[in-house]
């Protein structure tokens, strides 16, 4: 992505969001990310978006839920890097389960991992996508993931860790 999408995302408005499942995401911006859905077409074809933004974080600040799926905001997810820092996305297996993801309705499922979230020795690492500016990774959002390290990184909008996010369904 071009520096030009870096900023515009620095000079985004930014809130601590309440989304849908209750919890409140730090640092939010839910704005049209410049070219990002022409990107994501170029790669998959048409796509219905149900959302993007940015994604701001500092030093020390942890995710809500550590690892987690993206499950019921449409079939894929794309993730743009636009700062530099150390690690990037992670994608998990349940030890105790096996599972990789988790589907709508998959309520079974669900209840036997939902307090295991905020546990890595539950999970067990399975790929990481290193965390390079301008990089940018596309997978489906049933997937479990997590940013890793879990802790972001800087003291401020400079530095800190700075992502452009979309969720959409390919038609």
């Amino acid at each position: 992505m071009p520096a030009s999408v870096r900023q515009a995302g620095l000079c985004a408005q930014f809130v601590d969001w309440p989304g849908p499942d209750g919890e409140v995401y730090k640092r939010v911006a839910l704005v049209e990310v410049p070219g990002l859905c022409a990107a994501i077409e170029a790669q998959c074809g048409p796509v219905d978006m149900l959302g993007m933004g940015y994604r701001l974080n500092f030093n020390g600040e942890t995710p809500n839920h550590a690892i987690h799926s993206d499950m019921g905001w449409g079939t894929h997810a794309a993730v743009a890097y636009l700062s530099e820092g150390e690690g990037g996305t992670a994608f998990w297996r349940h030890k105790a389960t096996g599972a990789e993801r988790i589907d709508p309705g998959d309520v079974d499922l669900f209840n036997q991992i939902k307090d295991d979230w905020n546990d890595e020795t539950k999970w067990e690492m399975t790929q990481i996508v290193e965390m390079k500016q301008g990089r940018g990774l596309i997978y489906e959002s049933a997937r479990f993931h997590s940013r890793y390290p879990f802790a972001a990184f800087g003291t401020g909008p400079d530095d800190g860790r700075l992502i452009a996010i979309a969720f959409f369904s390919p038609r």
